[in-house]
């Protein structure tokens, strides 16, 4: 997982950088099922309680979080060679797990996912951390794939303001919507935690899924508290990605 210049250039320049089909088949499939596994139980949950948790809605939209810390074969792709190196390139050789997440956007749903920069839910600091968000399937503008801001992590933080379904700093209203970003399944849509993105309505008649894995410099420190963040899990350490050595 070597960047190429021109791929470091768009990461720098437009905030975000495409990586298309990165994993094995074998490998994504693998990684799917299990996160599939917890993503039911999840939504079924929801369902259980009342049919919304926090931004999760039943049978619309799921968000599943702290997988990789409750299983050891996510865990474990979290540390493949393809997430480690992109880390160690982008933040440096001391990288930790800081937070990830199954979004798992249900078909013919009515809302998309507001505009928002992942700072906008959690500042800290170093900041930005990385972002890497993982199509299980085939994301596509008919089912939802996410869409982005080029540029707009130049801007720093900006207000947000809550909303019934989430955190928004930019109005679904705006003539400028960004682009989308389409990709194959196995590829990574690779973005700062500044940079504003969204992502449309499914209308079609499968399930987007994709895995949210992000990525920060160790020794992560809460703006909110001042405290450091707890409870990270290490992802590489001086120059060896590989955390089996």
């Amino acid at each position: 997982m070597e960047l190429t210049e021109t791929q470091r250039l768009a990461l720098e320049n437009d905030g975000f950088v495409v990586l298309e089909r990165v994993f094995p088949p074998d490998v994504l499939t693998a990684v799917t099922e299990r996160i599939e596994s917890y993503q039911k139980r999840h939504e079924a949950a929801i369902a259980a309680s009342g049919g919304t948790q926090g931004i999760s809605r039943a049978s619309e939209i799921t968000f599943t979080s702290h997988l990789a810390e409750n299983d050891p074969e996510i865990l474990a792709f979290c540390r493949r060679s393809e997430i480690t190196e992109l880390g160690v390139a982008l933040l440096g050789p001391e990288v930790d797990l800081y937070w990830n997440q199954a979004v798992f956007k249900m078909p013919e749903g009515e809302k998309q996912f507001p505009w928002h920069q992942d700072d906008g839910y959690t500042p800290v600091t170093p900041s930005p951390y990385l972002t890497l968000w993982i199509a299980l399937n085939e994301a596509t503008i008919e089912n939802g794939c996410v869409w982005v801001l080029p540029g707009s992590h130049k801007n720093g933080l900006v207000p947000h303001e809550q909303t019934p379904i989430g955190l928004a700093c930019h109005s679904l209203d705006d003539p400028n919507q960004g682009i989308p970003v389409p990709v194959p399944a196995g590829s990574i849509v690779a973005f700062w935690s500044l940079t504003m993105h969204k992502s449309g309505v499914n209308v079609s008649q499968g399930c987007r899924k994709a895995y949210i894995v992000q990525l920060a410099q160790a020794g992560l420190t809460s703006l909110r508290t001042g405290e450091p963040v707890p409870n990270l899990l290490p992802i590489a350490r001086g120059k060896s990605t590989d955390w089996n050595r």
